[in-house]
């Protein structure tokens, strides 16, 4: 804008203008602006850092302005007034401080982000060409008006043009640098966020694997390779059901899912295969990707094995007798559960029979030995229970000095429970030998109840009629087997 103004500058006498001092005109601007924005850049964006470069940016201004005048050659004398001078300058610098402060607020706000170079460009330009025209103004030619002037050796249109040309020239380099470092600051975003989700993807806790729309492997992480023993390298390109049988099934589940407009995402447990050949507990959620002309598989994997450890842990606490190691009453009722539940849904008639056994005698060791021989005659009667029994029979102690034996049949259910019930009285009586090398006998009184039963009220009956019937046995001698008469 400041060549092309000049140029626009007439006066009554003959005006030429010294090339080298106009090139040198040039450096101020670059200089300064170059100085300006990297002390910006770089600097903490504080009020006095913008004045700061502002000050750079419209000194360098005023210096290419004054510089270039300078470079005119006229028989004409040339005079500045000092204060227009001063004025033309701090136009200058303040205009330069609010194009960068503008360049900020726009930075700042997203919906202005993309208009700060626009916005900042149009103040710039305010700064430079007001900062001229005072500067012109600012400037006093006293001389004699020539006539008859001579034609100027270099037309100064043609100067125009070559000064314009140059200047577009100028602004198309800078467009293109500026292009160009967008696209190698977008490549090195892109290589920044790839890497990201590279070290993402390696470090994750769960095993993830990448496949094909066919289940083939594409990539795997660290988590995977320890998971089931691998290397990466050497299953990259096989298919994923070697290590995971189930992988089609899930995958055309999946597949029917999206073709029914739901989740595509498919959460299940199944089981893998490790490369030593044992079997892995899985967690598996697999989600189908199908954007962008990708088709591919991405799944997360989880190692239930401690999981299920410590489910069976709390299922061994809550369900098992920690003395004797035989299943308590929440054992035996979930047990009973189970049974009647199978034999309804397949429509089949198995029939249970309880025996509730108390020890007899059982409180007098108590009391005289202590609470650690009774203890461990409760061990001893907990291990000689399962001797008489059958493979499919369970033992539970429900209580105290109280077990309850679960005997399933199908036929002839009071001669079975007849005879266990006899082998117990006599395993039962056989003489306890402590350490101390004491010896005590203790005996036990069964009550009997049989049914087929199918709902929980049903079981809860049932285990009512068989502590009913171990009373009357109480009642009678010691070593009498009672059936519920109920």
């Amino acid at each position: 804008m400041h060549f092309l103004g000049m140029l626009a500058f007439e006066l009554c006498v003959t005006v030429k203008y010294d090339p080298l001092i106009t090139l040198l005109s040039i450096w101020p601007a670059f200089v300064a602006s170059w100085a300006a924005m990297r002390w910006i850049s770089r600097a903490e964006k504080g009020v006095k850092h913008l004045w700061l470069s502002g000050m750079i940016i419209g000194l360098g201004i005023g210096i290419m302005h004054y510089s270039g005048m300078l470079a005119i050659r006229t028989a004409a004398t040339m005079t500045f007034k000092p204060w227009w001078v001063l004025i033309s300058v701090v136009a200058a610098v303040l205009l330069a401080v609010l194009a960068l402060w503008f360049g900020q607020q726009c930075e700042r706000l997203q919906r202005l982000r993309a208009w700060r170079h626009v916005v900042s460009g149009l103040v710039m330009g305010a700064a430079i060409t007001i900062m001229h025209y005072i500067g012109m103004a600012a400037a006093a030619f006293v001389g004699i008006a020539e006539f008859a002037r001579p034609v100027p050796t270099v037309d100064r249109w043609y100067l125009s043009t070559l000064v314009t040309l140059g200047t577009m020239i100028l602004i198309g380099a800078a467009i293109a640098q500026n292009m160009l470092a967008r696209q190698r600051q977008l490549a090195r975003d892109l290589q920044f966020k790839e890497h990201q989700m590279r070290v993402i993807f390696q470090n994750a806790i769960d095993a993830i694997v990448i496949t094909d729309a066919k289940g083939f492997i594409k990539m795997v992480n660290r988590a995977f390779e320890g998971m089931f023993g691998y290397q990466a390298q050497l299953i990259i390109g096989k298919h994923i059901s070697k290590m995971i049988p189930d992988w089609k099934q899930l995958n055309a589940y999946a597949r029917k899912r999206r073709q029914q407009d739901t989740s595509e995402k498919v959460v299940a447990e199944r089981h893998g295969f490790h490369a030593d050949g044992h079997e892995i507990p899985l967690r598996i959620a697999l989600t189908r990707v199908m954007e962008y002309e990708s088709n591919f598989c991405i799944s997360f994997l989880m190692d239930m094995t401690a999981f299920h450890t410590q489910q069976n842990a709390l299922e061994k606490l809550l369900t098992e007798d920690p003395l004797t190691g035989l299943f308590n009453r929440r054992g035996l009722l979930s047990l009973m559960r189970g049974i009647a539940s199978g034999a309804h849904a397949h429509n089949v008639s198995r029939g249970m029979i309880l025996l509730f056994l108390d020890l007899d005698g059982f409180k007098s060791v108590n009391d005289t030995l202590g609470h650690a021989a009774g203890d461990e005659v409760l061990i001893t009667v907990s291990q000689r229970i399962p001797k008489v029994l059958r493979e499919d029979d369970m033992v539970c102690r429900f209580g105290g000095d109280e077990f309850v034996i679960l005997l399933t049949f199908t036929d002839h259910p009071r001669v079975l429970a007849t005879r266990i019930a006899e082998k117990l009285i006599e395993s039962i009586q056989q003489p306890i030998r402590f350490q101390s090398g004491q010896e005590i006998t203790v005996g036990c009184s069964i009550g009997v109840a049989f049914a087929w039963p199918r709902k929980k009220e049903e079981i809860e009956a049932l285990l009512e009629k068989a502590d009913a019937a171990m009373y009357l046995a109480k009642k009678g001698n010691a070593g009498k087997v009672v059936f519920s008469s109920i």
